[in-house]
């Protein structure tokens, strides 16, 4: 399915032809426990953009992708190699999880 998307999105970039199916990589190991349950690393990566970057993203979708992304490349990873975030959203999804940001408020001054 991702190869799919990755193709039909080059396709109308005007690019098509251009993503090989080995050039696609699946990795479900940031999945978590599941659906709808946010991780530890997500929500450091939802910090870590917010206050890098400004940008929100989605405790249960981008969050866990973002997280795979910071800890692939800290472990090297990716060596000259091109790599692209796709960011889907999130700041409307950020206020159904309040319950995992309740570690964060100890050190955040409201």
């Amino acid at each position: 399915m991702v190869y799919d998307l990755a193709c039909k999105t080059a396709e109308k970039l005007g690019c098509p032809g251009i993503v090989k199916r080995e050039d696609v990589m699946a990795n479900t190991d940031y999945v978590g426990d599941g659906y709808g349950l946010p991780t530890q690393s997500g929500i450091e990566a939802i910090q870590m953009f917010a206050e890098l970057e400004g940008l929100l993203l989605d405790p249960c979708y981008s969050a866990k992708g973002a997280a795979g992304l910071i800890d692939l490349a800290r472990k090297g990873t990716f060596k000259d190699e091109r790599v692209v975030f796709l960011h889907t959203g999130g700041a409307a999804a950020l206020g159904g999880y309040d319950f995992a940001f309740d570690h964060a408020k100890r050190w955040v001054n409201v």
